[in-house]
């Protein structure tokens, strides 16, 4: 894919990373108020206002949503006309929390199945409510920075970008450290960008975790034919990027895996391929460190 021409000044440096803090908490989302204002009550309890979030089951009703579209006059990549569904079956959801002009803000994309039984999946407004048969969501506060959303000067689109703030020492007493979170920039390769946090963080064993934003198109492995496939640009929307990073041989490597929704609103999955899939208009990248080494399991004859 050919990298995209954005109407704005390029931003320098392509990565922003902040080095932050966790807590963690389950949140049993209810169908009374919307989807935002629950996970970000969830945050406060947390006493925190910025973090992501891990969401699945359950329905939503309604959703409001829109899928990635056709370049414009003013943008490289566009969203589609608003989509709605009275109800839908949820998948997984990945959701980045912060704020935007002071006030609570998300950027959620998922992956669901409508009651005809169709899978689809997209960028999803923030007047999604859970339904009666509510989702259930895994929420992580951070420590350390917030995600800030502003409109990027490059793209003229909103984006999150993590800014460094200072800890409460009850925060950096109580909060799990070993977790690096960063906004990567367009046209940077996710592969390499992945591997350029883990350096630049000292990670020699790390877990890609509910990265959500966009590819110019996408490059992936089938895996059940070992064929690349090809999802057409100019953005495709990624539902959810989880992966691992190893030291082999002294070197860092990595494995990807991403579901994704085209702009006609097709899902794909598979395993992405290196130096193939450039950030678009933006993405939030989120990893954690692991301290304990990997385990092999012998099998043994019974």
């Amino acid at each position: 894919m050919q990298p995209l021409v954005h109407p704005g000044p390029k931003t320098e440096p392509r990565i922003i990373a902040q080095n932050v803090a966790t807590r963690r908490a389950m949140c049993v989302l209810t169908d009374d108020r919307p989807l935002i204002d629950q996970l970000h009550e969830t945050l406060a309890a947390l006493g925190t206002d910025s973090g992501f979030a891990e969401i699945h089951g359950g329905d939503y009703a309604p959703l409001s949503y829109c899928v990635p579209d056709v370049a414009t006059a003013e943008k490289a990549l566009s969203f589609s006309e608003t989509r709605e569904h009275d109800a839908a079956h949820l998948m997984y959801g990945s959701v980045t929390l912060g704020v935007r002009d002071g006030a609570p803000y998300m950027h959620s994309h998922c992956f669901w199945q409508t009651t005809d039984g169709t899978f689809e999946g997209g960028h999803v407004w923030l007047e999604t409510e859970p339904g009666h048969n509510a989702p259930f969501a895994v929420v992580t506060g951070i420590y350390g920075a917030q995600w800030q959303s502003t409109t990027d000067p490059e793209t003229h689109m909103p984006v999150f970008t993590p800014v460094k703030r200072r800890s409460t020492m009850y925060e950096a007493q109580t909060a799990a450290e070993g977790t690096v979170i960063a906004r990567v920039l367009p046209n940077i390769d996710i592969t390499d960008a992945v591997l350029r946090v883990c350096r630049e963080a000292g990670y020699e064993t790390a877990s890609v975790r509910a990265g959500l934003g966009s590819f110019v198109g996408a490059t992936f492995i089938d895996r059940a034919t070992g064929q690349i496939r090809l999802a057409d640009g100019p953005a495709t929307e990624v539902i959810a990027l989880v992966g691992d990073v190893r030291t082999i041989g002294g070197e860092l490597a990595v494995r990807l895996t991403a579901t994704l929704v085209d702009r006609h609103g097709v899902i794909h999955a598979g395993e992405l391929v290196p130096g193939e899939n450039l950030v678009a208009a933006t993405f939030e990248l989120t990893i954690q460190r692991i301290d304990t080494p990997a385990v092999d399991v012998i099998r043994r004859a019974a």
